[in-house]
């Protein structure tokens, strides 16, 4: 007898979808009205940086110009000297080529740092201003700069910045970057000061928060309808469905009123799942129907099984290359179950031409339930991703979706990564999984303790944080489940992580496809004649570069 697939979650996922899209109007909203002052500030900081960087390269530059030996030849010589000429006319061709305004050398009063002497004074060609005399000997500007002076020569810091942008300023806005010039004996000689205008800065950081504006004005209103209709109509319904199928079908048993494949209409992933779960039920029941006149309980359990693990290991991607025409990465992935049917799942796919997404779980439980709870957790994960989330906000919608249909209060561990393929960075969280591998400099693999988050499935409100990694061309990343670590031998000894790191290291420079065979034969090794106790899982990832 058939049942109904009627769903007392319904309204309330109605309610959910609705709090999301006025959630994220909000923060839109809010978004519109805070951009200018956050990019402001941003966008300044950054240039700032930019701006410093430069100018204390070039102050930098300008030191391996002057002989700090020669401070007092340089002073005697009255500017007029070929030697003193020499070095001037040098730090005059690195003004003009660096783009900055000023290039000075000077000795303060160091009674009370309250006059200055000039004895170098260069000015860009293309500026207005007048370069200062030889010897000119003033007053400080002010108690700020003062301080810098002292702090320079009492060698309590080892480079200054003054940004002037505020009230009356002599030669407009500008940066100055000051550095101090020691003798071959450590002594303090001078101050080197490098100095640039800030018009640049202005106009950069002004067009770039009119800009910012300008398309979060234009886009609010098709980002709040793509989302609405996305959301609601292509994922939270159809997975939603799905989820509850599973878990209904994982208890009773029996055929829903109306096919899967028949409700949800989508041409991706989830109308292959739609349709998969279909004909695994309708396979399942059909074989159990068979098997039960025909054999044997124990017979008819194993080919319920292998019947399962054959529709589960389909559903794990296993042509390899993964992608042939992507010469950026290699990767390479493997699932061993311990049993017929595993708990264990990983995933990879392209979330555009740039971002790669990596997946790797652990599902509570073993048989049926445990498969199809793996099939439809991973079903929420890959969508979640491949609406544009970050990592942190994957794991947590897909907790929630998960959560609230978990009924048989299953869960699961993930590892999930994005790696940015055009600059290697890798953006990963970590929901209760194992610590994942990772090549140090020298090529060796070392265990990277990165921060747990709680459970898939557990509790629903978790927050989930997800922390960086920066790939350089070489190296690899590996990832993997318990069911490593915890391999058993005969004297109920595990491999452990250690036994895992020194696998890694045996031959660190292969690729990924035999880094994981070398695991593997560890592993065999290890156990030798033990039953395998865990499904073993493993991903390697090498990256290439551009």
């Amino acid at each position: 007898m058939k049942k109904s697939r009627t769903s007392p979650h319904k309204k309330r996922g109605r309610g959910i979808v609705f709090k999301s899209l006025f959630g994220i109007s909000l923060m839109l909203i809010l978004f519109a009205v805070f951009i200018s002052i956050i990019g402001y500030n941003g966008f300044t900081s950054a240039l700032l940086d930019l701006y410093s960087d430069g100018a204390f390269h070039t102050a930098a530059t300008a030191d391996t110009l002057i002989d700090n030996d020669k401070m007092d030849e340089y002073a005697a010589s009255g500017g007029t000297t070929p030697f003193y000429m020499d070095t001037w006319t040098k730090l005059q061709s690195l003004c003009n080529s660096q783009g900055v305004t000023f290039i000075y050398v000077i000795r303060p009063d160091l009674d009370d740092y309250d006059h200055i002497t000039f004895l170098f004074s260069t000015v860009n060609d293309g500026a207005d201003y007048e370069p200062y005399d030889f010897g000119y000997y003033r007053q400080t500007t002010n108690d700020e700069y003062k301080e810098k002076y002292r702090r320079l020569y009492e060698k309590e810091s080892d480079h200054e910045l003054l940004i002037r942008d505020q009230g009356y300023i002599e030669t407009d806005p500008h940066i100055t970057a000051m550095i101090p010039l020691y003798d071959s004996d450590g002594k303090t000689t001078a101050i080197l000061c490098v100095q640039r205008q800030m018009e640049t800065l202005v106009w950069v950081r002004n067009s770039y928060v009119g800009k910012v504006l300008l398309g979060l004005l234009l886009l609010l209103a098709i980002i709040i309808l793509i989302h609405s209709f996305y959301l609601s109509k292509v994922c939270l319904k159809p997975i939603r469905t799905i989820t509850e199928e599973a878990s209904r079908f994982s208890k009773d048993g029996t055929l829903g009123e109306q096919r899967l494949s028949e409700t949800i209409k989508n041409k991706d992933e989830i109308g292959v799942l739609a349709t998969s779960i279909d004909q695994m039920e309708e396979n399942i029941i059909q074989y159990v129907n068979d098997l039960t006149t025909i054999t044997a309980e124990k017979e008819r359990i194993v080919t319920e099984l292998t019947l399962a693990s054959k529709i589960q290991a389909d559903k794990l991607p296993s042509i390899f290359p993964a992608f042939p025409e992507r010469t950026e990465f290699d990767l390479y992935a493997s699932m061993k179950p311990a049993r017929e049917i595993g708990g264990d799942f990983y995933d990879y796919f392209l979330i555009d031409e740039d971002h790669l997404c990596l997946v790797i779980a652990d599902v509570s439980g073993k048989g049926i339930p445990a498969a199809l709870f793996m099939m439809s957790s991973k079903i929420t994960i890959s969508n979640f991703a491949k609406m544009g989330k970050s990592p942190a906000e994957i794991i947590m919608a897909a907790n929630e979706e998960i959560t609230e249909t978990n009924h048989e209060e299953m869960f699961l561990t993930v590892w999930l990564g994005i790696l940015e393929i055009s600059t290697g960075k890798l953006t990963a969280v970590n929901a209760g999984h194992e610590y994942p591998a990772i090549t140090e400099a020298d090529g060796s693999f070392v265990l990277y303790r990165d921060k747990h988050g709680f459970v898939i499935g557990g509790m629903s409100g978790m927050r989930y944080k997800e922390y960086e990694l920066n790939l350089q061309p070489g190296s690899k990343l590996f990832v993997y489940t318990d069911g490593l670590p915890e391999a058993t031998n005969a004297s109920e000894e595990q491999f452990g992580t250690q036994r895992m790191i020194e696998a890694l290291n045996e031959e660190p420079d292969i690729p990924p496809q035999k880094i994981l065979e070398n695991v593997n034969e560890a592993v065999n090794r290890f156990v030798k004649d033990a039953e395998q106790f865990d499904d073993l899982t493993m991903l390697c990832l090498e990256y290439n570069g551009i």
